[in-house]
């Protein structure tokens, strides 16, 4: 589980990573959202569709941090790029 979200509205990513150096690895994971407005608090309300996160991280010395980037892309059921987004 990676959020707050309760269990039925898909509150975990599927995905795979790779280790490209030392402590350095590329992460490529997809989340299902649906829109809960519907019935929020606990419904999962309309699919909204899929998004991809991807990741570039690199741990630290210890293991117990780490910084990067990432790029969020979401996508609307009929596979519309919707949201663009890129951050550290």
């Amino acid at each position: 589980m990676n959020s707050v979200r309760p269990p039925q509205d898909g509150d975990f990513c599927m995905g795979v990573w790779k280790k490209i150096g030392k402590n350095t690895y590329k992460l490529n994971h997809f989340a299902w959202f649906a829109n809960d407005t519907a019935n929020a608090p606990s419904g999962i309300g309309n699919p909204t569709g899929p998004t991809r996160f991807f990741q570039q991280i690199t741990l630290s010395a210890d293991g117990n941090h780490y910084r990067g980037t990432f790029t969020l892309d979401a996508y609307d059921t009929s596979g519309t790029q919707v949201a663009h987004i890129v951050g550290v």
